[in-house]
């Protein structure tokens, strides 16, 4: 069987109040076929490339024409840990003060793989962490993420094939609140208490597909001064062979990394504000900056 990669999500910059909605419809610029590089996902990586399956899908939709079909890949063998599907890294990070997801998901069949959506967060250690996560259990229960371990209690509600279930997750400072067909199925203490910088929906292909769609993304403003917002630039962005790394005035750069998707640290430099990424493959990649007086910066990085 091939090899696969664990896919993970990267780290971005500031963001304001927003609500955004995703239902994947050509009107939003989604296209039928493969989701890979479509408005910023990106789908598992293979020893033989990106995996196939992972797709904008009109075979079912609980809103509109098209959903994610988080499919079967029959080229793999089966994992541990779900690691199949599609990865969204958000623009900017959003807070952990006040943001809440809802989405729709169906899954085909029981006795298959067990379909699990994440929230993810980029912790001190540079190790990514869940916020929150909900699993569509293979023998019909619903599970919900409570550790940075991926422990997790059982939901009351329970799922049923070709039946769409509505998951929504309200996250603040103290507190995760998980919600199942709009009843409040668990409370728990915000273990993170990390700002979430993307989410992912894996499966670790046993068999079956499941379809997500009419996702609702509500965030808070981080807080972070003006001119923060503004200080720290990357460019050019996409880019090909030299990076610069603009400084807001008087500041000066200890150094900087680049990281791919997985989290594997590609590339380092010490102090120089430009950096020849041109040995690079083309793909989406992070990078993280550290000034000589403690400030940290992160940006999304495209290299064509």
């Amino acid at each position: 069987m091939k090899k696969i990669q664990t896919l993970l999500l990267a780290l971005a910059s500031t963001t304001l109040w927003a609500q955004q909605t995703i239902s994947f419809e050509t009107s939003e610029g989604y296209q039928p076929g493969t989701l890979h590089q479509q408005n910023g996902w990106e789908v598992t990586e293979g020893s033989d490339g990106y995996i196939a399956n992972q797709t904008v899908s009109n075979e079912a939709a609980s809103t509109g024409s098209y959903s994610f079909k988080n499919a079967y890949e029959p080229s793999f063998d089966w994992q541990y840990f779900p690691i199949f599907g599609a990865s969204k890294i958000f623009d900017s990070p959003k807070s952990y003060n006040n943001f809440t997801i809802s989405y729709d998901v169906m899954a085909s069949a029981k006795l298959g793989s067990d379909f699990e959506f994440t929230l993810f967060a980029i912790d001190s250690n540079e190790e990514y962490v869940p916020v929150a996560g909900v699993g569509i259990e293979n023998r019909g229960f619903i599970y919900l993420i409570k550790n940075v371990d991926y422990g997790f209690d059982y939901a009351v509600t329970e799922w049923a094939p070709n039946q769409w279930v509505n998951i929504k997750i309200e996250v603040t400072a103290s507190e995760i609140k998980y919600y199942i067909n709009n009843t409040l199925e668990k409370t728990i203490a915000n273990y993170t208490e990390l700002n979430i910088v993307g989410f992912n929906m894996l499966h670790n292909n046993y068999g079956n597909n499941a379809f997500y769609d009419n996702f609702v993304i509500t965030s808070e403003n981080l807080g972070t001064k003006p001119f923060e917002a503004i200080s720290y630039s990357v460019y050019p962005n996409p880019a090909q062979d030299i990076v610069s790394i603009e400084l807001p005035a008087n500041t000066t750069l200890s150094g900087a990394s680049i990281y791919n998707i997985a989290g594997q640290k590609v590339m380092q430099t010490e102090a120089s504000q430009t950096i020849n990424v041109s040995s690079l493959s083309a793909g989406t990649y992070f990078l993280k900056g550290l000034t000589t007086d403690g400030a940290s910066f992160t940006k999304k990085l495209i290299k064509k």
